[in-house]
């Protein structure tokens, strides 16, 4: 009878230890689905003729350092964020493949930057957005929107 008495009294708590155990494995989740991955780029200029990226932190091998007007190869669901030196002579824009400004630091409004998911931010010298698959679709190419000649071609990952 003792033993019957145990059992009975031991099992409901084993029943919520394991009810509670489910739970906190459902709050301590390590494949967080909404981590995004952050790339931080450095953008310089040589002149009016060519941007070079002279930094890059983060995940991905987006482009060669230093090289002008080098070719990007982005990652959709990736946050960039870059900042760009001499922004105020040299202002900086992603346009489609008809070169419409998709984003722009300057007063031009591109498409995307209403885009809640994009979420696209500017001050001035930094340039952020999330590369949604929608953006990636229309993207193409980077450029100074003074210097036509400072831009480089887009790969979508």
């Amino acid at each position: 009878m003792n033993y019957l008495k145990r059992v009975l009294f031991l099992l409901p708590i084993m029943f919520l230890t394991l009810a509670c155990e489910e739970d906190v494995d459902d709050l301590v989740d390590d494949d967080d689905d909404n981590s995004v991955n952050i790339v931080e780029m450095t953008i310089g200029n040589s002149g009016a003729s060519a941007y070079f990226v002279s930094e890059t932190n983060g995940d991905e091998d987006v482009t060669t350092l230093n090289e002008d007007n080098s070719t990007w190869g982005l990652t959709v669901g990736t946050r960039y964020e870059l900042t760009v030196t001499g922004a105020s002579s040299h202002p900086f824009a992603l346009r489609d493949s008809e070169n419409n400004i998709l984003l722009s630091m300057n007063s031009v409004e591109g498409s995307f930057e209403g885009d809640s998911d994009v979420d696209f931010q500017n001050d001035g010298t930094s340039f952020s957005f999330t590369l949604t698959q929608t953006l990636a679709d229309e993207l193409d190419n980077y450029v100074c929107t003074l210097h036509l000649g400072m831009t480089g071609n887009i790969t979508v990952n």
